[in-house]
């Protein structure tokens, strides 16, 4: 199953509505509970898409299609970061790191995601940790900068 597949399993109370005639700039939005999505976009596009849109679902944000005020903007910013968060764990950072992934872009196309939702992720867990993450025998090092680093300790 792939990952848009299983997202849309795990918030199966949600409907999920491919639109070829959506505007081609438009990767979707959601409408009470049911989420429209582009599907003349790339996997990884789909999968931050729809993960987003389940974002903005589980932060039950109203209709935020303008961003013509501040809260308008904070409210899609969190609706981002809960979908970067659903697609980012720190466990898929581990993975990322002992998979031999070294850059932003490697660890987004092994995650099959965007660059953009990976950075939000690190970003995202940056301002909530405080910058250190320590899972097992891991240490995940967090910079407001998008970038991380991973250290391994052995007992």
């Amino acid at each position: 199953m792939q990952i848009d597949e299983k997202l849309m399993a795990e918030y199966s109370q949600l409907t999920y509505i491919e639109d070829p005639e959506m505007p081609k700039k438009q990767k979707g939005f959601i409408v009470g509970k049911k989420v429209y999505y582009n599907p003349n976009q790339s996997y990884p596009q789909r999968n931050c898409t729809v993960a987003e849109e389940i974002g903005h679902y589980l932060t039950g944000v109203c209709d935020i299609t303008k961003q013509d005020t501040n809260e308008k903007r904070k409210q899609e910013r969190k609706a981002r970061d809960v979908g970067a968060t659903i697609l980012v764990t720190p466990f898929d950072i581990i993975n990322c790191f002992e998979t031999g992934c070294v850059s932003v872009w490697e660890c987004a196309n092994h995650l099959e995601i965007t660059e953009q939702t990976f950075k939000d992720a690190i970003k995202w867990y940056a301002r909530k940790w405080d910058g250190i993450k320590t899972e097992n025998n891991y240490t995940i090092l967090f910079k407001p900068n998008g970038t991380i680093g991973v250290f391994k300790s052995f007992i």
